[in-house]
């Protein structure tokens, strides 16, 4: 998704600077003005006779009442290749504010540069042009033409700043190449190549190497790849609409007219204009009448009625179909070519030859498509038109001069849907309640003043995520912002955000309030849509990565209206400068509103900012040794000491330990460990501890496929119905309604029940293990009570997994939308019953509406046992998951034992008074104070 934020309009990024109206008729009425009156047939020849020399081509009026957005011809500001210097120079001559140039880059042919005089001086703008599209700024133009259009009419440049005046070159300029096909050719299916005939004409875009340009064909306005061999370059003395069979370059006027009166009515031709040369003629016969439109040329389009076209053989076509008359349009074209193609007077030999360098160019080409490729792969992208997530294919491109992300429907794709330049971009992740989904982060290029352009991206896993991440953020701007004594120092900044309650808020400007969190007015996270004055939020967000360009935060108070827009309606913001590094803070902040009324009320937060060093990964290995010694004393330690810090704590422990391929050992022992300590069945892994956390953590990062599998047909067939499950009399629309609800919600109970229980094989074996481990250690310990194997299974695989992932289907990547309420309600009742199936216990009095169901578990009981056993037996440690080698960076690794030692440093008092009882926490201390000296020196080096 394209979104842009305050400083920049909120447009499309795939908008037309025209904005006409589909389907109109050109001319109506009396408004075709210029027709010659009607005529009977005796009256031709005199007709013919008395044509005045003079005569204008009548030009279609505009009839769409919109506007056309259009920039001064290219002859007025295209200068051709040109070096800086030379352009510096030509705009001071003209010494004008607002005097611009477009340029062709000498330093790199094929890119552009807009060099604009304003206010501050010379700028110069950076134009990528890439398979005849151009980009600036984070948007996308389909021509040079239509990118000054846009910064002359819609958009500012500068502050406040636009193309105002036209910069010409001292004489005309026309780089625009042309060429002719020698052969003819049949495209591979599935590419980007263009199928031609022997003759076409096309316009070159960009050399795309190994052969290949990247052309317009003339004949049909098509984009595409052709192969440099079988064109040859076309005279400059040729019109390109030779192509075209209605076209005649070398009929006079009269001859036409003559031509066009002896075919009859519906009979049209196409010639160049006399009176306006550049431009061209449509010759219509209606009526016993000859009647001209003038078709205007506007850089490489042609324009009529207000309208604009790819290529004149659009203007036709559309005609053809609609009124260019009322009640008329162009049906008998006077043709001059049998096949509608320029002559080609080459004799060409060896054509077989040529086809066969062609084979061999593209298998040589396929080889070195991944040169430069630094990584690729699908991520789904936001739309903001539909605002619906969308799967392409994203290819990260690294050379020596350019950084790009590409954007392809598909890996086979050569034109990309868009790129988007990583040397102006800044990389932040989002909180997955912005979207209701995890894995998101955003690129936010900002490389105009005036303007900023967001693109939301999701990953289908963390560690698809977090290899994205790696790999972008280096290449964003640099967080390793040190000398180069010091360049593997890296910085850490993480807000721990707790969003608490609010007092006194206005409620009838704020009856349903909402906040959303910025970093830089870029939208991290938001909560939950409250009521009343006094809402209670109680969300936390822990916001990683804090780009090095962010100063503060701004917590922005908004209405969640019902049928209208959301309301922005007051907003603080926090310093990160008044946040004291590493400490928790709990304070009230008061809002501003946008409107002085008085006193806005206040917003409770419970602050952790930590702003922190990573030194290079050597320095942390002493830590390392001891977080993966097998008896795991040191995150029991931080598992008793650090319940505040767990999250973090949980994160970076679950990436390293899956970095050595050893998070099931990891799991294993933490669970076992809860066992030991635990008196009682019914409170076993019921608190949030370390070990819920993790185990949380690993099974929603590990367990897409399964859950897709055991639930998406059912969640998306509740989604899609019209019938409700809700078996409360207090919330149906009628009380008629219980028994289909109540039929409805059994059947799909059935339904969902057959897919989890047969969906076993597809839990990862790893996870599956870890069951098995946590049955024999219930069982050691309890074995007089029968169900307590099958409930410490269930805990996990129903209460923590699949439960929650039916109650919030996007979060879990199982949906790209939010359901409707009434969905919503039906998701809530079937993982009501599954709940109770899972602990193995039946509705009671206190929900009498409910027991209708206890049938259902009752019937379900022993399978739902079969079920846990057979899913947890897996006795045997399977072999680890392949992780991709992005996925072990070893600079992420150091940035995981740096919030460890942070972590330890936090709660060093703590481990000291541990360490009197257990020598490995005392090397602990030992090994924290040792790097907390280290850092120190670091720093010293810093200043």
């Amino acid at each position: 998704m394209a979104e842009f934020v305050r400083g920049g309009p909120s447009v499309s990024n795939n908008a037309k600077i025209e904005n006409t109206k589909k389907g109109d008729s050109p001319s109506t009425g009396s408004e075709d003005g210029g027709n010659i009156e009607p005529i009977n047939d005796n009256d031709f020849d005199v007709f013919l006779e008395n044509i005045p020399d003079d005569i204008q081509d009548i030009e279609e009026p505009d009839h769409t009442n919109n506007t056309t957005f259009s920039a001064p011809p290219e002859n007025q500001w295209y200068h051709g290749r040109l070096d800086r210097f030379t352009a510096e120079e030509r705009l001071r001559d003209a010494s004008r504010l607002g005097s611009y140039l477009v340029r062709e880059s000498d330093r790199k042919p094929g890119s552009y540069v807009l060099s604009y005089l304003g206010r501050t001086g010379i700028n110069h703008f950076r134009i990528t042009a890439v398979c005849g599209d151009y980009y600036i700024g984070g948007r996308q133009f389909n021509s040079l033409m239509d990118l000054v259009a846009y910064y002359t009419h819609c958009s500012d440049l500068l502050k406040k700043e636009r193309l105002i005046h036209p910069t010409p070159p001292p004489e005309p300029v026309n780089d625009k190449k042309r060429i002719v096909a020698i052969l003819p050719y049949t495209k591979m299916p599935d590419t980007d190549e263009l199928s031609f005939q022997k003759g076409d004409i096309f316009f070159v875009h960009n050399d795309m190497g190994d052969g290949w340009l990247w052309v317009t064909a003339h004949r049909t306005g098509e984009q595409g790849l052709i192969f440099r061999e079988l064109v040859d370059d076309l005279d400059d003395s040729i019109d390109p609409n030779t192509v075209f069979s209605w076209f005649h370059p070398n009929v006079t006027k009269s001859e036409a007219v003559d031509m066009l009166v002896k075919a009859g009515p519906g009979s049209f031709l196409v010639r160049p204009s006399d009176n306006s040369p550049g431009d061209y003629s449509l010759f219509f016969h209606i009526n016993n009448q000859i009647q001209r439109f003038r078709i205007e040329k506007k850089g490489v389009r042609y324009l009529m009625g207000g309208r604009t076209f790819e290529c004149l053989d659009a203007v036709i076509n559309r005609y053809r179909k609609e009124q260019i008359v009322e009640g008329h349009t162009l049906v008998q074209a006077m043709v001059t070519e049998p096949d509608g193609t320029v002559r080609v007077n080459k004799e060409v030999q060896h054509a077989e030859k040529i086809y066969a360098t062609l084979r061999e160019c593209r298998e040589q080409s396929g080889a070195k498509k991944n040169k430069g490729i630094k990584m690729q792969g699908y991520l789904e992208k936001k739309s903001e038109k539909n605002k619906k997530w969308k799967a392409l294919y994203f290819v990260l491109v690294v050379d020596a001069s350019d950084t790009h992300l590409y954007l392809y429907d598909n890996p086979k794709r050569t034109k990309p849907k868009g790129l988007i330049d990583l040397s102006c971009a800044y990389l932040y992740q989002v909180h997955e309640s912005v979207f209701d989904r995890p894995h998101c982060f955003q690129l936010v290029e900002r490389a105009l003043p005036c303007l900023s352009t967001i693109t939301y991206l999701a990953a289908p896993n963390s560690e698809t995520a977090s290899d994205w991440i790696n790999a972008l953020k280096p290449l964003c701007v640099s967080q390793l912002t040190r000398a180069p004594k010091v360049a593997r120092l890296r910085e850490l900044r993480s807000l721990q955000l707790h969003i608490m309650d609010a007092h006194r808020l206005p409620y009838k400007l704020v009856p349903n309030p909402f906040i959303i969190v910025a970093l830089n007015n870029v939208k991290v996270a938001r909560t939950k849509m409250k009521t009343g004055p006094h809402p209670v939020w109680d969300e936390e967000f822990i916001l990683e990565d804090v780009p090095p360009d962010v100063m503060s935060f701004s917590l922005t108070l908004y209405n969640k209206g019902k049928r209208s827009k959301d309301t922005e309606v007051a907003e603080l913001i926090v310093e990160l400068s008044s946040l004291a590094n590493g400490e928790e803070m709990d304070e009230w902040y008061p809002f501003a509103g946008v409107t002085p009324i008085g006193d806005w009320g206040a917003l409770r937060l419970r602050l952790r900012y930590r702003h922190d060093l990573a030194m290079p990964p050597e320095e942390y290995s002493p830590l390392q040794q001891l977080l993966l010694d097998p008896e795991l004393h040191v995150v029991k330690a931080l598992a008793d000491v650090c319940h505040l810090d767990r999250i973090p704590l949980a994160n970076s422990l679950l990436r390293i330990f899956r970095h050595e391929k050893r998070e099931a050992d990891l799991l294993k022992s933490l669970n076992q460990a809860e066992v030991d300590k635990e008196d009682e069945t019914p409170t076993l892994f019921r608190a949030a501890s370390l070990t819920t956390t993790l185990m949380d953590l690993y099974m929603k990062s590990v367990c897409t496929s399964f859950l897709k599998s055991a639930l998406q047909d059912t969640i998306i067939k509740l989604i899609d119905s019209k019938q409700s499950c809700e078996l409360n009399p207090s919330k149906m629309d009628s009380p008629e309604d219980a028994c289909s609800n109540a039929e409805f919600l059994l059947q799909v109970l059935d339904e969902v029940t057959l897919s989890i229980f047969t969906s076993p094989d597809m839990c990862p074996k790893s996870l599956r293990y870890i069951c098995c481990c946590l049955q024999r250690a219930v069982v050691a310990k309890w074995p007089h009570e029968r169900l307590v194997r099958t409930r410490v299974v269930s805990g996990f695989i129903f209460l923590r997994l699949l439960c929650p992932a039916i109650l919030n289907p996007k979060s879990f990547n199982l949906i790209a939308e939010s359901p409707s309420p009434a969905a919503t309600r039906s998701l809530v009742m079937v993982a009501k019953c599954l709940q109770n199936l899972a602990n193995l216990v039946e509705f009671g009095g206190k929900e009498p509406y409910m027991e209708v169901v206890n049938p259902f578990i009752l019937k379900n009981k022993e399978r739902m046992v079969v079920f846990l056993d057979q899913l947890s037996n897996v006795s045997d440690k399977p072999e680890p998951e392949c992780i991709s080698p992005r996925g072990k960076c070893i600079l992420d690794i150091a940035k995981d034992l740096a919030t460890l030692h942070h972590i330890c440093v936090s709660h060093l008092k703590e481990l000291q008074i541990l360490s009197k009882q257990q020598p490995t926490i005392k090397r602990l201390v030992t090994v924290t104070e040792m790097l907390s000296n280290h850092k120190q020196r670091y720093k010293e080096k810093l200043r």
